[in-house]
């Protein structure tokens, strides 16, 4: 089986420097979530079909962001995004962050599905884990609380 692929590409504007001329490190999880808005389109959903149900809502619950190399404002760079692993109330995302071959940065964000009328955790609707199903890599998951992943 194949993992279907999605990436995009992102160049960094001078407003998202710092005074040492990088890319200021919060930026970084704005634009993995930004691909995330391009990913779902690309799985199938529509924008308001995400965002604005009135069934679910699907906030983050945990993220974390591996910094491996700077980005600079005036560079492209190229984002990955993959689902990592689709459990029974959430599923985990990984973007990969490259420029050349070299990996710049890895965020992780976990998603959780919740009755949008009641607040509580519900199941992943069967429609978001078959279109979200193709996109999930074959490698092991990464679990947030095991170290040296």
């Amino acid at each position: 089986m194949t993992t279907k692929q999605f990436s995009k590409n992102l160049t960094i504007r001078f407003r998202e420097g710092d005074p040492a001329r990088i890319a200021y490190f919060a930026n970084t999880l704005s634009w993995a979530h930004d691909c995330f808005e391009d990913f779902i389109q690309d799985a199938g959903f529509g924008y308001a079909e995400w965002f604005r149900t009135q069934q679910f809502m699907v906030p983050i619950r945990h993220v974390e962001c591996n910094y491996l190399k700077p980005f600079f404002p005036g560079e492209t760079y190229q984002i990955q995004a993959e689902v990592v692993n689709l459990g029974n109330s959430s599923f985990q995302m990984k973007y990969t962050f490259t420029q050349n071959k070299h990996k710049n940065a890895e965020v992780l964000m976990v998603h959780t599905f919740l009755d949008a009328a009641t607040g509580h955790k519900i199941s992943l609707p069967d429609h978001v884990r078959e279109r979200l199903t193709p996109y999930l890599a074959t490698h092991a998951p990464h679990d947030p609380h095991k170290k040296d992943q």
